[in-house]
């Protein structure tokens, strides 16, 4: 499904209403809630200038931008282009997906402001830890569309999922293809991640335990999740729009990196890309690291050792897979600025005022 396409499936709905004020801070809010409120003050503009300021200050301090430059001195250049315009397009999917997961939650949204909150937040992502990012792009989305909490909340937690399942059944059944062999390469071994899941599953219990113990808990959380549950009943279209973007970008991340894998002279075969594109990529999704900053490359690297391939190179592509996303957000932002400095000019003149 391309970008038009998508647009076409979701519809363009006007602009939503008045922005809603910022809510109240109260004594007991937490430092990232009382960061992320702080943010509700600023133009979004200045928001996002300085979230991707800091998040390349922080790729300068860990060596990324230095290895893009090694990167870029023994690779093809114009197949390193290419792979960053159709990252571009790829953005561009995942902004329309964000239109129309509001769509089907809160039953309308603006594509434009849609676009520019989500865009800000992924910059946001990059330059904070997810204490912050997270209150941090919910508050963007919150004021920029006029949503309720709730709704925000519901937005995040399906596009969040839908990613997760995404890459979770990729990761299990590239796992599952003999290529277990991964996991002994990951710090602690296979241990460390039979650890990992078993937290996982033990932290759901608990919560589940404590819910099922506290009657008020447990009608909240069951209001919340068949709340969650209706909303694509109730929205069908966005809800398969929402679906049908969330493939096309993933299976639009396979030709990128195959591209950034040959620039860089490795074989690109459908086993390495597939296996870069899941596990490391989920991982990195879940850290608590901004951006899963070194985390998604170090298990790149552990994948194509697995696999018989040069570690060195795998990690100068996936560095540059991290770049072509940097060099995409500024640019798609500012053609949503200009998309609503135009709309804004043509509403001035449809109500008679001065350009």
């Amino acid at each position: 499904m391309g970008a038009g396409g998508a647009s076409g499936a979701i519809g363009f709905v006007a602009p939503v209403g008045p922005v809603v004020s910022a809510p109240r801070r109260v004594a007991s809010a937490s430092p990232a809630r009382r960061a992320a409120g702080a943010l509700l003050r600023a133009p979004t503009p200045l928001i996002f200038g300085a979230s991707l300021t800091v998040a390349l200050v922080l790729l300068r301090r860990q060596g990324t931008l230095a290895d893009l430059g090694t990167a870029a001195r023994g690779a093809d250049l114009a197949i390193i282009v290419l792979a960053a315009l159709l990252y571009l397009l790829g953005l561009a999917l995942l902004c329309l997906r964000w239109h129309a997961l509001v769509r089907m939650v809160a039953g309308r949204s603006d594509p434009a402001r849609a676009a520019e909150a989500f865009l800000a937040s992924v910059a946001i992502n990059y330059a904070a830890p997810i204490g912050l990012a997270v209150p941090a792009r919910a508050a963007l989305t919150k004021r920029g569309l006029g949503l309720t909490t709730t709704e925000t909340g519901a937005i995040a937690l399906w596009e969040v999922g839908a990613d997760v399942l995404a890459l979770g059944a990729v990761s299990a059944v590239w796992l599952a293809a003999g290529n277990g062999a991964i996991l002994g390469r990951l710090p602690g071994g296979p241990g460390a991640a039979l650890a990992v899941v078993a937290g996982g599953v033990a932290f759901g219990a608990a919560a589940l335990a404590v819910a099922v113990r506290r009657p008020v808990l447990r009608r909240r959380v069951g209001v919340a999740g068949v709340g969650l549950l209706r909303y694509p009943g109730r929205q069908p279209r966005a809800a398969i729009a929402a679906l049908g973007l969330t493939a096309a970008f993933w299976l639009l991340q396979g030709p990128i990196l195959a591209l950034l894998l040959g620039a860089v002279g490795v074989d690109a075969s459908a086993g390495l890309v597939i296996g870069l594109l899941s596990l490391p990529v989920l991982v990195g999704m879940l850290s608590p690291v901004p951006g899963g900053a070194g985390v998604r490359e170090a298990l790149m690297v552990a994948v194509a050792q697995a696999r018989g391939a040069n570690g060195g190179a795998v990690l100068l592509a996936a560095v540059a897979y991290r770049a072509a996303l940097f060099a995409a957000i500024p640019l798609l932002y500012a053609a949503v600025r200009v998309w609503l400095a135009v709309r804004a000019r043509a509403d001035r003149r449809r109500q008679g005022e001065p350009a």
